[in-house]
Formats: C-alpha cells, sequence, structure tokens
C-alpha cells in the first residue's frame, strides 16, 4: 500500500551526525517545502512529526518557529499549522516586493561597486551560462539567487539585505512550484542577469530600473496573464508602484508584440 501522507518524504534523524535535531529537523523540513515534496497546504502536527522523524517536542518545536518566522509555515488557528499556500495575491505583492528591494539595492551598489564586486558577478553570470548549456536547471536557479544575494550585498545596505533575505524564502518557493514553466527561458536568464550588470557598473539607475522588472516580471513565461492583470490593477500613486505598474505593462505590451 503506497504512503499518501505527505510527510513520508521526512526521514528518522538517527545516527551520528553534525548539527543539533533541530537545526537538522529544520533544514530537512525546509528542503522538503522548497522543492515541493511537501505540498502547500499541507497540515503540520508536531507530535506525529516529531515521530516521524524520531525526534522529541522540544527541537521540533524550535524547528517549526523558524519555519513559521521565515513565512513557510501559517498558522490557520491556534491548533491548526500548515504549509503556506501562494496565492495569486501573495505571487503579485512577493514581485512587487523584489522589484522595489533590488533596484534599491542595484542603485545603491552602482555607487559602491569594487573591481572585486564585479568579478564575482560576472562569474556568477559565467556559471549561469554553463549551467544553461547543459540544461542544468537546478543550477541556473542557485546562481540565479547567489547572484541577486550578492548585488544586495554590494549595496553595503545591511538592513536591505536581511528584509531581502526573508523575502527570497517565498520568492523561492515560488519559482520552485513553477519551475517547469521555465525550461524554455532558462537560455535566457543569464542574459538578463548581464544586462543588470551592466546597468549597475554603468551607473545607468533608468536602465537598472527597467531591467530589474524586465526580469522579476518575465521570469516565468506561464505567468504572464496574471502579470498583465497585475500591471493593471496596481495604482497608479506615484513612485515606486506607480512607476513600476506603468514600465511593467509597457515591457509586457512590448514583449507580447514581438
Amino acid at each position: 500500500m503506497v504512503d499518501e501522507d505527505p510527510l513520508a518524504v521526512l526521514t528518522p534523524l538517527t545516527g551520528e551526525h553534525h548539527g543539533s535535531y533541530a537545526d537538522r529537523a529544520y533544514e530537512m523540513i525546509r528542503n522538503a517545502i522548497l522543492d515541493g515534496s511537501i505540498p502547500p497546504g499541507t497540515r503540520i502536527v508536531e507530535e506525529a512529526l516529531a515521530r516521524r522523524i524520531e525526534i522529541s517536542r522540544a527541537p521540533l518545536r524550535d524547528a517549526v518557529g523558524r519555519l513559521r518566522s521565515e513565512g513557510l509555515l501559517v498558522d490557520e488557528s491556534e491548533r491548526i499549522t500548515r504549509v503556506v499556500s501562494l496565492t495569486p495575491e501573495a505571487v503579485r505583492e512577493l514581485h512587487l516586493i523584489r522589484t522595489v528591494l533590488e533596484t534599491v539595492a542595484c542603485q545603491y551598489a552602482a555607487r559602491h561597486l569594487t573591481s572585486e564586486d564585479v568579478e564575482e558577478l560576472q562569474g556568477l553570470i559565467d556559471a549561469m551560462r554553463a549551467a544553461s548549456d547543459m540544461e542544468d536547471r537546478h543550477s541556473v536557479a542557485e546562481f540565479d539567487f547567489a547572484f541577486h544575494r550578492r548585488l544586495c550585498e554590494a549595496s553595503r545596505l545591511p538592513r536591505l539585505v536581511a528584509i531581502w533575505q526573508e523575502q527570497q524564502v517565498l520568492f523561492r518557493l515560488w519559482l520552485n512550484l513553477v519551475g517547469d514553466t521555465l525550461n524554455d527561458q532558462v537560455d535566457h536568464i543569464a542574459e538578463a542577469h548581464q544586462e543588470i550588470l551592466d546597468a549597475v557598473v554603468g551607473g545607468d539607475d533608468d536602465a537598472i530600473f527597467t531591467n530589474i522588472v524586465r526580469h522579476v516580471y518575465f521570469v516565468a513565461g506561464a505567468m504572464a496573464t496574471e502579470r498583465r492583470r497585475w500591471a493593471s490593477e496596481q495604482p497608479r500613486v506615484g513612485a515606486p508602484i506607480g512607476d513600476i505598474s506603468t514600465v511593467a505593462a509597457n515591457l509586457l505590451s512590448t514583449r507580447s508584440q514581438q
């Protein structure tokens, strides 16, 4: 009989390993959520989960608390906790947050970028190209996130980096859930990052903004219809939200005509 329990992908934390039980439980559950092995909406019952991975409730409670603070687990009520489900509204908000954060980060990075920063960022793009040539979508995604994290760090704005780190967990979850739709676009991802880096190196704030919007809102072709609706729904109340919606709508219109 097939075990239909979505938590069946988790294994007992037995044997000799480095790290505390809380850390190991956190990493195992987090990875299973991010790669979709534990689907959105799955109910998490601490007592049952502790039995499955064979640890006590205390370290599991610590792991669950960390996952909750990252937004990967949400409390439906006082007694019910589930894996987060990303609604279209939540995804649109994530796109907006990422666009604002990365635009500001890149514009500040342009003022502080060192030759070492540029060399490291270019190396990540080159690694993206190599992974793309090998059709290694997982590695492309890893280099993608490393590139954006490194650009944010180059802004020399530690609080912005911390906020970006918090939000990228949910964006990464969304990207993994729709990842199959990226297969026909993986060849273009490295070039999109090259355009962003060129704009940052050139210190062109307008080009930075345009390329960040283009990248965030075209990263998954299957989401184009949703993005058009998002662009049309956003209030044009001035920068940054109004500008983002206007640019996104124009870019989407241009892309659809090509």
